[in-house]
């Protein structure tokens, strides 16, 4: 009786969870100049068709802000395959540098995380 109860438990906060990781805003790729003042933003490809002419592609990031202040501002990125099998980073982008990493022609994704507000443009070329 105790294993079911614990089951149940465990079944509901499983269930739970898991719906509210799917409320996540994903921003499209491309998008420019898109301000994060939540501390972490995330970007997708969501166009279904995929293109299987390029083998390779860049993904491309570049962090602005308008604050002119004198700490150093900077965001963690990963660049992430749909499947989730595939992460690369964490990158460290300081302030209008621009992260190239090459992809391959699945679905991808990024996730910007920072400390600061700023904007990101996020694109592939």
């Amino acid at each position: 009786m105790k294993k079911i109860i614990l089951f149940t438990i465990l079944l509901y906060f499983a269930s739970h969870f898991n719906l509210a990781a799917q409320n996540y805003n994903i921003n499209p790729i491309p998008s420019y100049n898109y301000q994060i003042t939540d501390n972490q933003a995330l970007f997708g490809e969501i166009n279904t068709q995929l293109n299987n002419s390029k083998e390779k592609r860049d993904m491309d990031v570049v962090i602005s802000t308008a604050n002119h202040s004198s700490t150093p501002i900077f965001a963690k990125v990963w660049v992430v395959k749909k499947s989730g099998h595939v992460v690369k980073g964490p990158y460290i982008v300081n302030l209008e540098d621009q992260l190239t990493v090459p992809i391959d022609h699945g679905k991808w994704g990024v996730i910007i995380k920072c400390d600061w507000v700023v904007s990101a443009s996020v694109w592939i070329e």
